[in-house]
């Protein structure tokens, strides 16, 4: 199954030490951790919806349910020692994903809030997670202090609402209250577009507006794929992307 799931992009995997997830699954030993690392799992979830539009148009978190859908279908009936979790927008309840894929040596913290992978930097998806009883080999935390160690930081210099500095990192609040203040960042963030690791992996314009700004994005998307989304509808928002 990991092989496929590395097919379709959740190709950044990782075990954690699952002892203390047992209120997730009773007698936890173990959690596979899923991420997609740059743009492969994106450019998936295009295909599928250029096949089928459904997928796109009938679906509030295209994504989120692109992957839940994928895995469900590799993994239709799980017994009671296997427990899937995804990571997205509207999952009732789930775990800190970061802290599950820093155990997991999927990365290290980093002063944007975002695990910082050696590889994909910040272009890093947290997706969905397996908990299981089986006894699995831990593959992480990873040694060292990281990317972030020594860097210049140009993540801090970049942000546009001064919500970073080079002592604390991302101030959230700060961050919130000036999305409120501006459309500055309506379109992308650019400390993170500004973070040297992975740079090639960097997601592309579309796919970074869908994160950053679903309302803008998901318009957009739709219209790219050519795409009905009465979900969203296309007009003016498609033109603002394009502005």
């Amino acid at each position: 199954m990991n092989e496929r799931l590395r097919a379709l992009g959740l190709d950044v995997q990782g075990v954690a030490d699952g002892t203390r997830y047992d209120a997730w699954l009773p007698g936890c030993h173990s959690v596979i951790v899923y991420a997609s690392g740059g743009t492969a799992l994106w450019e998936a979830l295009l295909s599928a919806c250029r096949a089928d539009p459904r997928r796109w148009s009938d679906e509030e978190h295209p994504l989120d349910a692109f992957v839940r859908a994928e895995v469900t279908a590799l993994d239709p009936d799980p017994p009671s020692s296997r427990r899937w979790i995804f990571c997205g927008a509207l999952e009732e309840k789930q775990p800190d994903f970061r802290t599950l894929a820093y155990e997991a040596g999927l990365g290290f913290p980093s002063k944007l809030g975002l695990l910082l992978h050696p590889v994909h930097g910040p272009w890093l998806g947290l997706r969905a997670a397996c908990f299981t009883t089986d006894r699995i080999a831990p593959t992480g935390p990873l040694p060292g202090r990281g990317p972030c160690d020594g860097c210049p930081a140009p993540c801090v210099s970049a942000c546009l609402g001064n919500a970073m500095s080079f002592e604390r990192g991302w101030d959230v609040g700060a961050c919130a209250s000036f999305h409120e203040a501006s459309r500055a960042c309506h379109r992308d963030c650019a400390s993170r577009v500004a973070c040297p690791v992975g740079e090639a992996h960097r997601y592309g314009e579309l796919e970074r507006l869908y994160h950053n700004n679903r309302v803008v994005g998901r318009p957009a998307v739709a219209a790219f794929l050519g795409i009905e989304d009465e979900k969203a509808g296309v007009g003016p928002q498609w033109a603002l992307w394009k502005g």
